[in-house]
């Protein structure tokens, strides 16, 4: 969506000329973002948000994101924030003669944007996984959950199930060629992978997820990063699912308490 003039008041960025992203390497939206400006071929002037420093929440950055989140599009001075609309957006205006990733169908369209919308109401259920599995959250960017309360397991179980059947007989989610809904969904997989979550129960999905996880422009943005604070990362979820917790684990206690 883009923001209202009104209420954009770090008036600097609409000074701005050509397009920025404002975003972060390990960001899961930020990423998507990314991924879809690699599939099409557009140049953009980077900006990075420290957020292990909380620089999406000072009060210059609050002034383009008010939610305080990455990543923020500024195209000549407009300003653009969530993800799922930026790259829909990006589509729509960068996107080169028969590169579009756009369906061409209204109806098809219609089920992209169920598609995109699910995946956007699960956010808060990503970050839950995020900071209980992957990194550490010392500014209580994740919801509050209980120790027992697995909804959020339930939530992508269920997602996953639904997403699994709709690619029984074919290879993308909306058939025969790659949209922005396999670009919006392909980066939450892979957070959920990354955490641990079974994948291989949905067997559509883990075959599909493995096909596009070798396209180039996937490889490239979730391997982007500093060596080291990846490296940091590795590590702490290693000792975090040893030690502490685990999305496997938690999943088969999920599944006991439905069985």
């Amino acid at each position: 969506m883009q923001l209202p003039d009104s209420e954009i008041t770090t008036r600097e960025v609409t000074e701005w000329q050509g397009l920025h992203l404002l975003h972060n390497n390990l960001s899961s939206c930020s990423q998507k973002v990314r991924i879809l400006m690699g599939e099409l071929g557009i140049d953009y002037v980077s900006h990075q948000v420290n957020l292990l420093r909380d620089e999406q929440r000072t009060e210059w950055y609050l002034g383009i994101n008010p939610n305080g989140l990455v990543p923020v599009l500024v195209h000549d001075g407009a300003v653009h924030i969530e993800s799922n609309d930026i790259i829909e957006y990006l589509d729509q205006h960068f996107s080169k003669q028969g590169q579009s990733l756009l369906p061409t169908s209204e109806s098809e369209q219609q089920d992209m944007h169920t598609l995109m919308d699910l995946e956007a109401r699960l956010h808060p259920d990503l970050r839950t996984i995020t900071f209980t599995y992957l990194a550490p959250d010392p500014s209580d960017h994740a919801p509050g959950v209980a120790a027992d309360d697995f909804g959020y397991i339930q939530r992508f179980h269920e997602a996953c199930t639904m997403l699994d059947s709709q690619l029984q007989d074919q290879p993308f989610l909306l058939g025969e060629r790659i949209t922005l809904a396999d670009v919006s969904w392909f980066i939450t997989l892979y957070r959920l992978n990354l955490a641990g979550y079974p994948m291989a129960n949905h067997a559509n999905i883990h075959r599909y997820f493995q096909r596009i996880a070798q396209r180039p422009t996937c490889l490239r943005e979730v391997q982007a990063g500093p060596a080291a604070l990846r490296a940091a990362a590795t590590a702490y979820r290693s000792i975090n699912r040893w030690f502490r917790k685990s999305l496997s684990r938690d999943y088969s206690r999920w599944q006991a308490t439905t069985s």
